[in-house]
């Protein structure tokens, strides 16, 4: 009776306890779902911005192989004897073979005429080496150094033939234009070739494509090997971190990004490739299953005790409007540049003759906004690495002097007409146990900040001095709006920045200080900040000498 009482007191007290666990574990629940969906949503968005801004370079890229095709085509103007424009351009590995034509348009070099004199006399030494067998390596250099000889009258095709018959004897003995030769010679006898200016022409020759000269005095001759490098050669020195621009000719395969070389590479397609894809998807994942397992923890929170549940949930929405927060600068700071360079390029392209002052003042508006957009990016990577303990420092013992004319060098250029930047660094200061890059890149952050926050004639001081027999003191001091003491412990967390109404008039993502903590810390020093408004900032950095470096 006692038991059967009890059991229904149970089922009648018991189910609201169900419930309000099942009340509680719904939105833990819904929480979690939605960060899932948000997180999945947000690295889709990230990886498209990328893509965009990637195709945006390389649209900009492709816009510059016309020009660079057009600079090769002049290199092959030139004056002079057939012979010695043909030895010149192939010996300097300009072109692989060569056609000159004359003043009429006419076939120049390699010409078929005969001339016997010069045969006449290469045959008997060229005779004799042979019933030899073994010729000694002075006579095969003699023979060789007149096959070499383009002054000498032979020829093309003798030319060719004895440099064949001394190959056979000499697999070792310099001839430089042997295979030029032969490439010339073989696209004169599969077709009568005509300069085509302005374009590359595929040859009646597999794989063989023919560039006119400026002068249309000449076709250089290219096997498509030779093309791809010399385009990989090119896109290299254009490609920015993080990806890799590829060329590839007609009828290659290549992937959905490629778009048309352009006028003077016809049927060849540019791309890009990002050089480190797995890397974007692991740390989405990381953030996922971190995300997923802290909110596995908040559940059980939330069943243990509701109070705990919303400290946990007010917790995560304070990250998630984090995460807005930076996606909304982040989106703003990387549009902002890439709609300056569009309109500044649509600007050039607008005109049908382009006026060199213009374009100069366009070039430079458009470095300047790629240099910002580079060290945003750069900021966002360096941050990246550091929050994960992936950044790999190089400690060694450095000068502080170097640092810091390091980093007066890189921020120098920025400084605006009337500005004042110098330096006071102590003489005979002790080396310091430093990584160099990135205690330089701390200082460009401290420096970049104290132009930013500098509104009027901007007064900026960096100093080092000895901090007792252990550390260098750094301080980096200006004279721009300050900040006030409520706000100095917070300025170093990442995101943050003071005031609003400054989030909108100056760039940046709050990432610069951060960063700089970071880099302090990893080298076992300190970084303080001493500021009131309207009275400027001085940033002080303290970093171990070599040799008692403290354990980051």
């Amino acid at each position: 009776m006692t038991s059967r009482a009890s059991s229904g007191v149970f089922v009648r007290g018991g189910w609201p306890f169900a419930v309000l666990i099942l009340v509680m574990l719904l939105p833990a629940a819904f929480v979690l779902w939605f960060m899932n969906e948000a997180i999945t949503t947000q690295a889709a968005s990230a990886r498209q911005r990328v893509l965009e801004a990637y195709r945006g370079q390389l649209r900009l890229v492709r816009s510059r192989i016309d020009a660079h095709w057009r600079e090769k085509a002049s290199a092959l103007d030139g004056s002079g004897p057939a012979e010695t424009r043909f030895l010149k351009l192939i010996g300097d590995g300009t072109a692989e073979g060569l056609i000159v034509f004359d003043a009429n348009g006419l076939i120049d070099y390699p010409d078929n005429s005969r001339t016997g004199s010069t045969e006449a006399a290469l045959e008997p030494h060229l005779a004799a080496a042979e019933r030899a067998g073994s010729p000694s390596k002075d006579a095969i250099d003699r023979i060789a150094d007149r096959l070499n000889d383009y002054t000498m009258p032979l020829a093309a095709a003798e030319r060719l033939m004895f440099m064949d018959r001394l190959r056979k004897l000499s697999r070792n003995v310099s001839l430089p234009t042997q295979a030029a030769l032969r490439l010339s010679l073989d696209l004169l006898d599969a077709e009568r070739p005509v300069p085509a200016p302005d374009a590359l022409r595929e040859t009646s020759l597999s794989d063989v494509w023919a560039l006119t000269s400026g002068d249309r005095r000449a076709i250089a001759l290219y096997t498509t090997g030779r093309l791809e490098a010399m385009m990989h050669d090119f896109l290299h020195q254009v490609t920015p971190a993080g990806v890799v621009f590829i060329a590839t000719p007609p009828d290659v395969p290549t992937n959905a990004e490629a778009i048309a070389a352009g006028s003077w590479l016809p049927g060849w397609q540019v791309t890009f490739e990002v050089t480190d894809p797995v890397a974007f998807d692991d740390a989405g994942r990381r953030q996922l299953t971190t995300y997923i397992s802290v909110g596995s923890v908040g559940v059980a929170l939330i069943v243990a005790a509701g109070v705990v549940g919303g400290g946990v949930l007010r917790r995560y929405l304070h990250m998630a409007r984090v995460k807005t927060d930076l996606v909304a600068a982040a989106s703003h700071e990387l549009r902002t540049p890439l709609a300056s360079m569009r309109v500044l390029v649509e600007g050039l392209l607008a005109d049908p003759t382009l006026d060199p002052i213009k374009t100069r003042e366009y070039l430079e508006m458009i470095a300047s906004e790629n240099a910002r957009l580079s060290r945003l990016i750069e900021n966002f990577l360096t941050f990246s690495r550091l929050e994960r303990d992936s950044y790999r420092f190089e400690f060694a013992p450095t000068s502080p002097s170097a640092v810091v004319s390091s980093a007066v060098n890189a921020i120098r250029d920025r400084l605006p007409p009337g500005g004042d930047l110098r330096v006071d660094v102590a003489p005979d200061l002790p080396d310091i146990m430093a990584d160099a890059d990135a205690l330089s890149t701390a200082f460009i952050n401290l420096l970049d900040n104290a132009l930013k926050y500098t509104p009027a004639e901007k007064r900026i001081l960096i100093r080092a001095r000895r901090d007792g027999e252990g550390s260098v003191s750094f301080a980096v001091e200006d004279n721009g709006i300050g900040i006030p003491i409520k706000e100095q412990r917070r300025i170093f967390r990442r995101f943050y920045r003071v005031d609003q109404r400054l989030t909108r008039e100056t760039t940046g993502v709050g990432l610069g200080l951060s960063i700089v903590e970071l880099i302090v810390r990893a080298h076992g020093g300190t970084v303080t900040v001493s500021s009131a408004p309207g009275s400027g900032s001085t940033f002080a950095l303290r970093v171990p000498r070599a040799g008692v470096r403290a354990t980051a």
